[in-house]
Formats: C-alpha cells, structure tokens, sequence
C-alpha cells in the first residue's frame, strides 16, 4: 500500500472530461478555471483525496448519497474500490445519453406505462416496463421520485402495490382487483392501506360478484374501501364472472359521493338513483344475465338518463323491460350523445326508449326480438309503425342493406342518416322457429314492416341480400317491391345479392316492379334510379332487363350503370361475348363488376 501513496500522473484525455479531484496534496496546482480548463490539465490524484468522496470538489457533484468513510486500514480496499464505482457513475452521468433532463426522462416513462395502461392484462400492476430504468443511477432515481409512474396497484402482485402505494405520494392510482386475487392478508392490508387514502381513488376495477353476494350486500373484504366518499374516483368498472349469483341493484358506494365518475360499466348489475353521483357520466353500461335478466321498469330507466346530463355512450344488454304507465310520456334530453346500444329486448319497447331520447345526432346499434301480431304476423317493431316525428332518430334516412341472417334465426338491418349510421338487429326467439319455422317462412310479412315503419322519402341507396341455401322464400311478389318503390323517389343504387337454390324469383319481381306505373301518377317508380347491382341471381332474366331498360329509357329516366356477377357468365372472360352489348343500347355502363354498398363508421366507443 506504500507504493499507493506516491502521486500517480494522469494523461487528459481530448475526448472526455477529465474529473478533478481536490486531495490534500500541497502540489497540485489551484488554478484551474473551471471543468474544461481542468480537463486540458495534467493533474495528480492522491489516494486520501480517492478515498474521502465527501471532500470532492466537482461540477454537479452530489454527496448525498455517499456514505460515511471508514478510517481503519483494513477497509481501505473496499473504501477504494467504492471510490473507484462513485467516479464511474459521475463519469457516465456527464455523457450527453446519461444525461437527458428528469422532466423528459418523465415524459419517455410515462409513454411506456401508457403503452401497458390495460387494468385487465395479466401484468396490469408488475411494473415490467420499470426495467428500463436500470441504465443507470440517475435514471433509477428520477423513477423512484417520479410519483405519477406509481399508480397501478394490482392484488395480484400486492408487495408492488403496497410499494407503489408508498411511492406515488400524492397522485391518483388504479386499483384493480382481478378474479380469484381477492384472498390473502397482503390483500387485505393493501385494501385498508388504500381506504386511508380513498381521495387518491381514480380509477377502480373489481370482480362483479364482490358488488352482489347472496344477501344482497357489497363483499366484507371491500367495504373498507367504499364506505367513505371518493371525490377523485373517474372510472368504477366490474369484471364479468360468470355463472355466479342472479342479477342485483348496484348498492351504495361511496356514500353516492362521487362528483368527478364518468365513466360506470357493470355486469348483472344495474344502477340506482342513489348507488353513485352520475352527474359527470359519459360512459353508462349495464347488462343482465341471459336466462336471468333483470327487469326494469322503463321509467327507472328515465330517471337515471336525467341524472346523467352529459352521457355520450349508453349501452344496455339482457333486459327484461317493463312498459312505463300511460301517463308517463318524459323524453330525456341528451345533448352530448353519440352512441346507444340496446340489447335482446322487444322490439316495440326498445322503440318506445328511442323515442323517448332528445339527442342532435347519435349513432346507435339494437338486438329486438321480433314483435308477433295477430294472424302470426311479424314486425321488426324498430321504429314503430306511423311513429317517426321530425325528431325521431330514424328518420331521414340515406342509406339501408336489409340482410337475412345465415341461420335464418333473424334479420339484420344496416343503416345511415346523413350524418350517422345504425344496426337493428331482429331475431326470433326459439319458440318461434319451433312453431312456424325458420325466417323464410315470415321474411315477406317482415320486409313488409320494414318498408312501412322507416322513413323512404330521402333513401338514395337500398340493398338486400339473403344466403339460404335450401329452402323456397315466399311473400316477395312484385307488389311487395311496388310498395318499396313507392315510397322511396330519391332512390339511385339498388343492390340485390342472393345465394339460394330456391331464390323464387327475386329479380324477376324487382324488375317487374320497376317498369310498373304508379297508380295514381301514371309514372314509373324511382324516377332518379342510376344503379342497378347484382350478385348470384340463378333466375335472372337478360330479356327482362332489357325491356325494363328500354322502358324507363323512353319514359325519361334511363339508367347508368348495371352491374351483375351471375352464373349465366360465370365462363366468360369477355363480356362482349355475352347479350350485354344489347343492353348498352339503353345503359351507359354494363358490367360484370358490381360494387357493395358502404357505410361511415361508428364512433369509437371503448
């Protein structure tokens, strides 16, 4: 060690900051000008100065984290060797890639917690992506002081969150406790732990059978944690358990002091009037079970839509509605609505809730179960029949693809205003079909409905399609698509598609239908009809759609454009090879291309 005790000269080196460290030797010279002149200097390290840190005298130097030195000798190598660490640490600190500022370093952590911010992923609450903080000290500090990377606590990993818990100081946190991680001392600590902090609540995620146990009141093990108001908390969500419990009212959490919730979404569950404030909510979602649905009266319904004044998504599944009186004829206004969605509920009572919604525009998406009527009629039931005011949403209507379903259990009906688009879905319920059949049997009666309870006076695009294969349709007749034509004189694509061994005369009808004078007027139907599309037609008639160009072209309202994709040219590669130069006698454009209809988006709803 003797030989330690000699100063020991050092080469600067041009590309790197050469550390001065001040020892107690009286040669070295004090006359350096700062770090740069230092690293332009020969200098001297004595191994006293190496081994007191605390005594360094370095630009940005922090001694904080030194700790105390150790006089005897026996420790000098140890002291050394940490001496040794301390100066590669500062070293590296002062590189340009150590040394990005803690408010960006903030702003790159917080992007990777975004990017694994899904409270119900198996790693929700593990802090994996904290692994990056280990590049170096700094680093590792700046996330260790940095309270809003701490906020996901999870009972699955309970000693991270009570660690979190600690560490995000005063920020809002996520609690999540996921199915079947509900058990353990270290839940229940971390439960408790929480409670004392309830204003730190922002987002909270649980089991739904933790809200709805056998006597009807919310799990012991969580009450700690909702008997006390949560003036922060933004998102309450359940976690679907299946096969457990029947279908409950939301109890009270929070003593219903929850000023800033907007966004409640629980499953076999439905919210009470005084189960929370929803004066902020802009997210509602609740739903029953499917053989145990719950059953609320259509008025209860109301008074919860008035208290929600700013609800933008509103869905609602497995409901077993009950009509509101007579007298009660509420509409609720709902100016910031952009989406609803109701689900497996009759269809005249679904209707009757759109009606009742006062909302600019909004898109929505409905599953009814077909109305039946006397003589075993069928009606879709959504919008009522003779019931669309100026305000109702279906109204106006642009654009509407009517399609039977592959399993024929029902019908589906997609649709656009000029502003938003919407789905109905209806579907038989499973005594129906076990009575009368399958939809084929009824599709006619249906699609009669249809036409007479929507709104046809702006449509400019209608498409239908059905894709049975083996089994005749009845109730098509050209008067049934006279009907249709009449009501809608702004009519300018049509797009017929059918896939069935049977397709009784599907086209044939159509066509037929459109060279037809209006009774009254004397006028054929569609006078603005431009398109005509047709896809897998097995009875298609070329010469009837020849004579059915041919009239409208001489009655003055000739067609653009027909398009077919048939059997009968299925072994064709030129279409001039085939009849279809005739047509063009009195089309613009014939082709074996046809286009699909298209819709705009839905909103995004998550």
């Amino acid at each position: 060690m003797a030989t330690l005790a000699h100063d020991i000269p050092l080469k600067p080196i041009a590309s790197q900051l050469v550390d001065r460290i001040v020892g107690p030797d009286a040669s070295e010279s004090k006359e350096g000008k700062g770090p740069l002149a230092d690293a332009v200097k020969e200098m001297t390290v004595s191994l006293e100065g190496l081994l007191n840190p605390e005594t360094w005298s370095l630009p940005g130097w922090n001694t904080s984290h030194v700790p105390s030195s150790s006089q005897h000798n026996a420790e000098t190598i140890g002291q050394l060797d940490l001496s040794l660490a301390l100066l590669s640490r500062y070293r590296n600190s002062l590189q340009p890639f150590y040394r990005l500022s803690p408010d960006v370093l903030i702003l790159i952590f917080s992007e990777l917690q975004e990017d694994q911010w899904n409270p119900l992923d198996h790693n929700f609450g593990a802090y994996r992506y904290m692994a990056i903080t280990k590049v170096c000290h700094s680093w590792r500090q700046v996330a260790l002081n940095a309270p809003i990377l701490w906020r996901q606590l999870s009972t699955r990993y309970p000693t991270a969150a009570t660690t979190a818990l600690e560490r995000s100081a005063d920020a809002g946190v996520c609690f999540v406790i996921p199915h079947g991680y509900e058990e353990g001392d270290k839940t229940a600590a971390l439960v408790k732990a929480l409670a004392a902090q309830i204003h730190r609540l922002r987002w909270l995620y649980i089991p739904s059978t933790m809200l709805k146990t056998s006597d009807g009141n919310p799990d012991p093990r969580l009450t700690p944690l909702i008997e006390n108001p949560a003036p922060m908390l933004e998102i309450l969500e359940t976690i679907k358990v299946r096969g457990e419990g029947e279908s409950r009212p939301l109890p009270t959490m929070f003593k219903g002091e929850t000023p800033l919730l907007n966004r409640l979404r629980v499953h076999y569950l439905y919210p009470q009037l005084n189960s929370l404030n929803m004066s902020c909510i802009k997210f509602l979602s609740f739903c029953g079970k499917k053989r145990v649905t719950l059953s609320i009266p259509v008025s209860s319904l109301v008074d919860i839509l008035e208290k929600c004044p700013r609800l933008e998504v509103l869905k609602i599944e497995k409901i077993t509605w009950q009509s509101a009186a007579d007298e009660d004829k509420r509409k609720v206004k709902l100016d910031h609505l952009r989406y609803l969605e109701l689900g497996r509920a009759s269809g005249s009572v679904v209707a009757d809730i759109v009606g009742r919604i006062d909302a600019p525009e909004f898109s929505m998406k409905l599953k009814i179960w077909l109305d039946r009527y006397e003589d075993n009629k069928f009606y879709m039931g959504v919008p009522q029949e003779h019931e669309l005011d100026f305000a109702h949403p279906l109204r106006d209507v642009r654009k509407l693809y009517v399609q039977f379903l592959n399993g024929y259990e029902g019908i589906c009906i997609y649709g656009a205003t000029k502003t938003y688009p919407f789905e109905i879905h209806g579907l038989l319920e499973d005594s129906t079909i076990s009575n009368l059949g399958d939809m084929d049997n009824i599709a006619g009666t249906v699609f009669q409905s249809i036409v007479r309870a929507f709104d046809f006076a702006n449509i400019e695009e209608f498409a239908l399609s059905e894709m049975r294969t083996h089994s005749r349709w009845t109730g098509f007749t050209k008067k049934v698509w006279g009907d249709l034509f009449k009501r809608a004189p702004n009519l300018k694509s049509f797009y017929i598609t059918t896939d069935a061994s049977y397709d009784e005369g599907f086209a044939r009808a159509i066509l037929a239908a459109l060279v037809t004078p209006d009774e009254r007027s004397g006028r054929l139907h569609c006078p603005a009809l431009e398109n005509l599309f047709v896809n897998g037609d097995k009875t298609w008639s070329s010469l009837q759609c020849y004579v059915m160009a041919e009239e409208r072209s001489k009655a003055g309202t000739p067609l653009k454009r027909v398009s077919m994709r048939l059997p009968h040219y299925a072994s064709f590669s030129d279409p001039e090879d085939t009849d279809l130069p005739m047509l063009r006698r009195y089309v613009e454009k014939v082709d074996l291309d046809p286009v699909d209809i298209t819709f705009p988006d839905f909103p995004d709803t998550n």
